[in-house]
């Protein structure tokens, strides 16, 4: 149980410089016509950090938010591969920018963040799980 409450803090963190990345990204690009769009884009991913925040907290009572939080970063793996497969002067093929470790960081952010809930998802169920009696 010791390395479910590690990755648990690790996952809370995780999400907690993903979305201070994002935001600063927000804010720090020149200002545009339109520069407002980016923050309704950015503002969803707030919701991420405050699950990561319940599930450290009690993750039995709020188990159920597990899947809805996959299905997020799930969704956040495949539209970030189409932005990077689509824009393609921002793949490694070309070069190597400063843009492409950041879509790369934004990508390992969201497996790790998959990879975690799983594994909380699969030891929640071996706790939760009651042992079949046998009747001799």
């Amino acid at each position: 149980m010791g390395i479910i409450k590690l990755v648990k803090y690790g996952l809370f963190i995780n999400e907690c410089i993903r979305i201070l990345f994002l935001a600063a990204y927000a804010i720090l690009q020149p200002s545009e016509q339109a520069g407002i769009p980016r923050f309704v884009y950015i503002t969803p991913a707030a919701l991420f950090p405050i699950m990561a925040l319940f599930i450290l907290i009690d993750t039995a009572r709020y188990r159920v938010y597990l899947p809805l939080f996959t299905a997020g970063k799930c969704i956040g793996v495949c539209t970030l591969l189409v932005w990077i497969f689509f824009a393609g002067h921002h793949t490694m093929i070309t070069e190597f920018s400063g843009v492409v470790v950041a879509e790369l960081f934004l990508l390992s952010g969201d497996l790790f963040a998959i990879a975690v809930v799983l594994l909380i998802i699969r030891s929640d169920k071996k706790t939760t799980e009651t042992p079949v009696l046998e009747d001799d």
